[in-house]
């Protein structure tokens, strides 16, 4: 007998059914497909159950001891979403993090940040797998994944690295996609800003069909997408770099910028105008000459240069099928690709540099030599020297293009055992290809090689690289053939990342105990990551103007792992325990560079009453350095101030009286020098940074949750959830500053630590050589409640709008985040950064700010073929962190923005099912047109954080799609 099809359902079945799909914890049932019995003969496909995110026990009527959010397909639909960014970026458990409106910093990437512990430690996976990783630090690219096709996305909190390995140490964010598609579908939609700017075309086809009869079904989908860019001068808001007046005693906001002009501004050494006299600043005018700087009114506007949404392109495809090749058996595979493109601009590329003219240069005009001659050259010697800030405006803005190619293919076989267990092997394979390109940027040597030419030849002292004389004084100064000499050309990084996984899992059940069916998950996996970064060789040491050092990494590792899991009932249907059990698990890993580490989870299950549960879960999770941190090449630079600021063993830090002496003179400081020595001021150190360390262990996280869930009888169409989680992180791997590296010696006060072994002095005594890459050093940590109420009620007939039945939904995320925040350094503060913007509260990609409160409510109607939908998103009120920073640092910054405000963003949208194959939908988001908070000299970009507030104003989005069954 063959299996059964699913046949069409009424409207309010479906809609019970996807709420139920949408109940975002413990409560939240799994599904499964049952198949009828196959009569003798017969080859079926085994049809998988639903399993949810957080272990890999197939059960049914499953409620899951570790806190589970879950978002289900009608939420793209009635968000107009066609980027996943947007989808989880309004969920309160995730901090915003890289999206559309990345421009600086920029990778061409969307990532996902779980309590704002870094992507890093959250897992992504697709379809209970890991996702392709994107770049050398291990973090995925979600906008790779089809929004079309996903069926609901599982955001579980807490370590779960028992079950799914390294990363998943704030937890899991699991994307699963519908494959069981059979028919033709087609879609697309349009959106549009208010501004009738920042266009985006999203266009998908679908195809899927069994094969065979019900032997195998194969589906493969299409998707293309453009979006356009937006400016930042394209918005009042962000048109004007704004920022707080530090040298005012209130700390007023005024219009601010950057003092890297076109013009030129020279601020040392003084300068004496004629008529004018001396002033420490002057700014040259378009004609040359010169006055003294104005702050701020001479201050450079960069903001309209930049993108507030940066364009980007995609073409993506997959397949996907499974065929029974016997009874029981079935083989499948998926393949998924992905090919972007995506750009940033920003501003011309600034000088910061002291820098020497000749007096006589032939591009200098007459009283541009006398200026240099009478203020900048101070012996006499002809040259002059001087400290300029000039922006490269005739090279042209700053240019970034990051083409993307990801490729990911799953293959194996699933099946079961002869005593019912089901088994599935594996294997997987990901890559992904970027090129970097950087247009506009200017090299650094050859600004000095154009200021130093031949007054009588009009040529370059050094005629080398086709070197031309130019002149930096006044905008516009600088002529085609000098433009052309400074353009780097040509500047490019490649980067690949590659995954190989083997995974054998099983999972069924041991035995019965009087209370139920011990049920068992095991397997075994061996995993294989590689990457290399091949930086351009300018990049190297700064060499480009406008584009921060880069380095090279190339490396691999790889992780053998074995474990198990079990769910054991204990009690049920007694007294104050309608049901009592435990979820346990332990995994086992081995890392070819990092050593083993051992994972855990204990979690218990109690329901005193039926409509009423209690659960706790503790565990163990880790993180294995990524490839960046392991195999990054060190960045060297010169830092001049290293011992000035850092070296206990200066007789004016007393080094005997501070118990360091015997540790100086292990590094070289002859004892008689002990109390002499004086470290030189500005003394040149060879540093290098940011290296990687194979030397580094595993990350460790000891998390916790314990969440309460009531699902009352007298009121079944409802469902709440209350979770705790507390998350903290031991031995965080990350960079410190030279400074506090060097201060790190002498507290271990230990020749042989890390820290002091990458210490090198010269014969004088002082620092002359300094290593400084990853380790094990930071703590991290992440507490807070989240509530989720989930609740659905059929309506009287008299509330349907054409007749017929009618319901409604409403469905509510909130939460409290309790503190979150980094202890850099074992003797550093911890610096709590939950409900704060600005201030110390930063991280590797900038400033970033942390709402203590968010909520995301949502509203549907349901009449027939309509459906009308209200969304609500609450982001409480910000402190400024710089009270803080003014505490822990010893300074007196003011600013006027005590608070960023809280915001409201209300959207409207609605569905509508022409035919049984036809639907339009539409919408409108941030119907007000909410603004968002200024945050001054805390604003992630664009005066404010754009990952989290809505920068665009009013968006409107129209879609349509066919299906033919």
């Amino acid at each position: 007998m063959p299996n059964e099809v699913n046949a069409p359902v009424p409207r309010e079945i479906a809609f019970r059914c996807s709420v139920i799909a949408a109940v975002v914890f413990a409560a939240n049932n799994a599904v499964s497909r049952e198949a009828a019995p196959a009569a003798a003969g017969d080859v079926t496909l085994a049809i998988e159950e639903i399993v949810v995110t957080g272990s890999r026990i197939k059960r049914r009527d499953f409620n899951s001891v570790s806190p589970i959010a879950t978002i289900d397909a009608d939420e793209i639909t009635f968000g107009g979403i066609t980027n996943l960014e947007d989808l989880v970026g309004d969920l309160p458990q995730l901090v915003p993090n890289l999206d559309r409106t990345g421009n600086n910093p920029f990778n061409g990437a969307a990532q996902l940040d779980l309590r704002g512990l870094g992507p890093g430690r959250t897992l992504v996976m697709l379809n209970g797998r890991r996702a392709a990783p994107h770049d050398v630090f291990g973090a995925v690219n979600i906008n790779n994944i089809p929004s079309a096709l996903v069926e609901r996305v599982e955001v579980v909190t807490g370590g779960a690295s028992t079950v799914y390995g390294s990363d998943a140490v704030s937890g899991v964010v699991n994307f699963i996609l519908d494959t069981e598609f059979s028919g033709v579908e087609l879609s697309t939609q349009y959106d549009v800003f208010g501004d009738s700017d920042g266009g985006v075309l999203d266009a998908n086809l679908s195809l899927g069909s069994d094969v065979n009869g019900i032997r195998g079904h194969i589906m493969g989908f299409l998707n293309f997408q453009d979006r356009e860019a937006v400016w930042a001068g394209d918005r009042e808001f962000t048109r004007v770099a704004l920022s707080e007046n530090f040298a005012s005693p209130t700390g007023e906001i005024v219009p601010g910028g950057s003092p890297s002009v076109p013009g030129g501004a020279i601020f040392f050494p003084p300068t004496d105008l004629p008529g004018i006299g001396v002033t420490n600043a002057i700014i040259f005018n378009p004609d040359g000459t010169a006055r003294p700087f104005v702050d701020p009114d001479d201050l450079y506007n960069f903001q309209p240069a930049n993108y507030l949404q940066v364009p980007h392109r995609r073409k993506m495809g997959g397949l996907f099928g499974k065929y029974a090749v016997t009874n029981g058996v079935v083989l499948f595979g998926e393949l998924t690709w992905s090919a972007s493109e995506t750009a940033q601009q920003l501003a011309p590329s600034p000088i910061r540099d002291f820098l020497a003219t000749n007096v006589d240069h032939p591009s200098l005009t007459p009283e541009q030599q006398s200026l240099a001659a009478n203020n900048w050259d101070a012996d006499g010697d002809g040259l002059a020297n001087f400290f300029i800030l000039r922006r490269l405006s005739e090279v042209g803005p700053r240019i970034g293009v990051v083409d993307s190619d990801s490729l990911r293919a799953v293959s194996g076989f699933d099946g079961e055992f002869a005593f019912g267990w089901d088994w599935e092997v594996s294997y997987s394979y990901s890559e992904t290809d970027k090129e970097y390109e950087l247009i506009n940027g200017a090299f650094a040597s050859r600004l000095q090689e154009g200021l130093l030419a031949d007054p009588n030849s009009g040529e370059c002292l050094d005629p080398s690289d086709g070197c031309v004389p130019i002149s930096l004084f006044g905008d516009g100064s600088l002529s085609p053939e000098g433009v052309l000499f400074l353009r780097a050309v040509d500047i490019a990084d490649s980067e690949t990342v590659k995954e190989q996984i083997v995974s054998l899992n099983t999972t069924g059940d041991l035995l019965q105990l009087p209370a139920g069916t011990v049920a068992v998950a095991a397997g075994v996996e061996w995993r294989e990551l590689s990457s290399e970064l091949v930086s351009d060789p300018n990049l190297i040491g700064g060499g480009v103007l406008g584009y921060l050092p880069q380095s090279g990494v190339d490396g691999a590792f790889n992780v053998k792992e074995i474990y198990a899991e079990a769910l054991v009932p204990l009690m049920s249907q007694a007294r104050l325990s309608h049901y009592l059990g435990i979820e346990a698990g332990l995994r086992y890993s081995y890392y070819s560079l990092s050593g083993d580490s051992l994972n855990w989870k204990f979690g218990v299950d109690w329901a005193p009453l039926e409509g009423l549960r209690f659960r706790a879960m503790h565990q163990r999770a880790t993180r294995a350095p990524n490839i960046n941190e392991l195999f990054r090449i060190p960045i060297e630079g010169v830092e001049a101030d290293l011992g000035q600021f850092a070296d206990e063993c200066s007789a004016s830090r007393d080094p005997v009286a501070i118990g360091v002496a015997d540790l100086c003179i292990a590094q070289g400081i002859p004892a008689d020098q002990i109390g002499v020595f004086e470290a030189a001021d500005f003394f040149p150190a060879t540093v290098f940074l940011e290296g990687g360390n194979t030397n580094l262990d595993p990350e460790e996280a000891e998390t916790y949750t314990v969440g309460i869930v009531v699902q009352p009888a007298t009121a079944p169409d409802l469902s709440l959830a209350i979770d705790y989680y507390d998350i903290e992180i031991g031995n965080s791997i990350g960079a410190v500053s030279s400074i506090a590296a060097i201060a790190l010696c002498f507290d271990s006060n230990d020749i042989n630590s890390d820290f002091c072994r990458s210490i090198v002095r010269a014969p004088s005594g002082d620092i002359v050589e300094l290593t400084n890459p990853q380790f094990n050093l930071a703590q991290s940590k992440a507490r807070g409640v989240d509530v989720i109420i989930d609740y659905q009620r059929e309506l009287p007939q008299s509330m349907s709008l054409i007749g017929g039945e009618a319901s409604m939904a409403i469905r509510f995320f909130g939460s409290h985040m309790i503190e979150s925040g980094r202890q850099e350094t074992p003797g550093s503060p911890f610096i709590d950064c939950a409900g704060y913007f600005g201030g110390l509260c930063v991280n590797s990609t900038g400033n970033f700010v942390m709402p203590e409160n968010r909520t995301s409510t949502r509203f549907t109607y349901y009449s027939g073929p309509v459906s009308v939908s209200l969304s609500w998103e609450w982001i409480d009120e910000l402190d400024n962190h710089i009270d803080i920073l003014n505490a822990v640092i010893g300074t007196s910054f003011r600013s006027e923005l005590d608070k960023a405000g809280a915001r409201n963003y209300i959207d409207l949208s609605m569905r509508f099912d022409t035919s049984h194959s036809i639907e339009v939908y539409g919408g409108v988001s941030n119907v007000f047109e909410e603004s968002p908070p200024l945050l001054g000299f805390g604003a992630t970009q664009s005066n404010t954080a754009p990952q989290l507030y809505d920068v665009f104003g009013r968006r409107f989005f129209l879609g349509f799609s066919y299906r033919r069954m």
